[in-house]
């Protein structure tokens, strides 16, 4: 009988993907910025879920900008995957994470794959294509040359998991998109999605399968190609800074519905853009939570941490990682780790029409 795959294992797998990882910081998304805000919800979203971000009344949040590279060197001015997590304040004791990123599609399905995923990914020097490849064989075989590194990489798991995925197919999309990520002129100027899917509960207590998505209101655009020699390599942050002191960020957040036939367990595929999507709400990026004295960096976002009103499909994928991101909390001495919202405590603050319920400070 073989034993399943677990967690540890697969954080394990996923450590030879990240060389010089600086202890007590994430081993994914390490360099991001913390921020503060609140939720609105639209007028129909409690019509299609009874979350409690979803019943009307501002909802306070606090979130966390990423760029997915495990690098130990930030590196703002490179393509990379960037990661947008949400912690819905929903009460007292109840919190909602939504972790989303640029990708649409993870790169495994099963435990057993992204085991084979993050071997094929383990970083090695890099080799220029050599003119034969690029000119004849791949004409040839009618494939895409390889992108070029970005200048100053010498050392990627690109390769190794470009030739992966051109014998495993679940693994293709997810490179594919890899290959085209382009930097943002903003952590705000670019979409996010959730990846999995969840079941969202009605009033009327039926479960639709549903994908979460944020995409920003002021549209997306990447740093033109000319500009990016001009970029430092932590420029994120101080546009986000300028960009807060104007108006806060927005983010729309999109409910994509699932039809029968649509894959619920299988992260690495897509939904058909026909399906019904419903506006759940507005997200407000107000402040920096460095200004408040709170570092979100030692916050543990985690994508099993459902509220009611919203449950976990069968997806693998989704359940591991709630496990890994728990494992990984607790090695880096995160803030809670565990599901539960212990590790936050609410604060009354006074209240104004669209403005967030309360403040919320990080607790010991």
């Amino acid at each position: 009988m073989q034993h399943e795959i677990t967690a540890a294992q697969m954080l394990d797998a996923f450590k030879e993907d990240a060389p010089g990882h600086v202890a007590d910081t994430r081993w994914a998304h390490t360099h991001g910025l913390g921020v503060m805000g609140h939720f609105v919800a639209s007028e129909v979203a409690r019509d299609f879920c009874i979350a409690g971000q979803f019943q009307g009344h501002p909802v306070a949040v606090t979130a966390r900008f990423s760029n997915g590279s495990s690098d130990p060197q930030r590196h703002d001015e490179r393509p990379d995957t960037r990661g947008l997590a949400v912690k819905f304040h929903i009460t007292d004791s109840i919190d909602h994470d939504l972790l989303s990123m640029t990708m649409n599609v993870f790169g495994a399905r099963t435990r057993e794959e992204f085991l084979g995923v993050s071997k094929a990914f383990i970083p090695k020097p890099v080799e220029e294509e050599s003119w034969f490849r690029r000119n004849i064989l791949d004409p040839l075989m009618l494939r895409s040359p390889l992108p070029p590194m970005p200048p100053g990489v010498t050392i990627s798991g690109g390769p190794g998991l470009a030739q992966y995925a051109g014998s495993h197919d679940f693994a293709r999309a997810f490179t594919i998109e890899g290959g085209l990520l382009q930097v943002p002129v903003s952590w705000a100027r670019t979409a996010y999605h959730a990846v999995h899917t969840f079941m969202a509960v009605g009033p009327d207590g039926v479960r639709r399968p549903v994908r979460f998505s944020w995409q920003p209101i002021d549209g997306v655009f990447p740093v033109p190609a000319d500009q990016l020699a001009t970029k430092a390599h932590d420029f994120l942050t101080p546009e986000m800074r300028a960009r807060l002191a104007q108006s806060p960020a927005r983010f729309t957040l999109k409910m994509a519905i699932g039809d029968p036939g649509d894959a619920l367990d299988d992260p690495s595929t897509t939904w058909p853009v026909t399906r019904q999507t419903v506006s759940m709400g507005t997200l407000f990026i107000e402040q920096m939570a460095s200004d408040r004295g709170i570092d979100v960096d030692r916050l543990s976002f985690n994508p099993m941490r459902l509220p009611p009103g919203i449950e976990a499909s069968g997806d693998p994928i989704l359940h591991a990682r709630g496990e890994i991101y728990q494992l990984g909390c607790k090695e880096r001495g995160g803030i809670g780790c565990p599901l539960h919202a212990g590790a936050m405590t609410a604060t009354p603050a006074p209240q104004q029409a669209g403005t967030a319920p309360r403040d919320w400070e990080l607790s010991q």
